[in-house]
């Protein structure tokens, strides 16, 4: 298991990018959630934090040692696909991030989430509004959306404008296409 990178996204917000391509012993789900532990620990430097989860599923930060700590203050959101974990931590706002790995599975369930006012047509168009809605719905945690709550309003430059039209906010959600996967986040 190797880090990639850990990138500056802003003044309060970075993400941390883990290649899950050695085996060790473990079920699929304990490797990645090796990989998260790993990835957090280099974002932060802090062996006392671990990582916690609300009734909801949401992650959460919290310190062994220091529960008060400021690294426990900050807002997480945690994402991991064949091969690949991320990580995306704030100091300030909420967050959002979803990492999938190309292929054609996307297609399968195209019809549950694709509203009939979204043009998408390809594939690789399913698989990035899929990581979109994914990326949405982590961000709006706690309004429980559904995937047709959301709806994608406009791509440029490596931005897809979404809405969660429950509080009819457009939020810009960033995306990275690789050979490997598709990564989208947002804060």
């Amino acid at each position: 298991m190797s880090l990639l990178e850990i990138r500056q996204l802003s003044a309060h917000a970075r993400l941390g990018l883990w290649r899950i391509d050695e085996h060790p012993a473990g079920a699929p789900r304990e490797r990645e959630h090796y990989a998260v532990n790993r990835l957090l620990l280099a974002m932060t430097g802090d062996e006392t934090l671990t990582i916690g989860h609300a009734p909801s599923g949401k992650p959460f930060l919290q310190s062994l040692s220091n529960p008060s700590s400021a690294l426990s203050q900050l807002h997480i959101s945690i994402s991991h696909t064949k091969g690949y974990a991320v990580l995306l931590l704030s100091e300030t706002s909420e967050v959002g991030v979803d990492i999938e790995y190309r292929s054609d599975r996307v297609e399968r369930i195209a019809s549950r989430f694709i509203r009939p006012d979204e043009q998408v047509e390809t594939t690789m168009q399913k698989l990035l509004l899929w990581s979109a809605k994914e990326t949405i719905y982590k961000l709006f945690s706690e309004d429980n959306l559904y995937f047709y709550d959301m709806r994608e309003r406009g791509v440029a430059n490596d931005i897809l404008r979404m809405e969660n039209i429950r509080r009819e906010k457009i939020v810009e959600v960033h995306f990275e296409v690789s050979d490997d996967y598709v990564l989208t986040y947002a804060f």
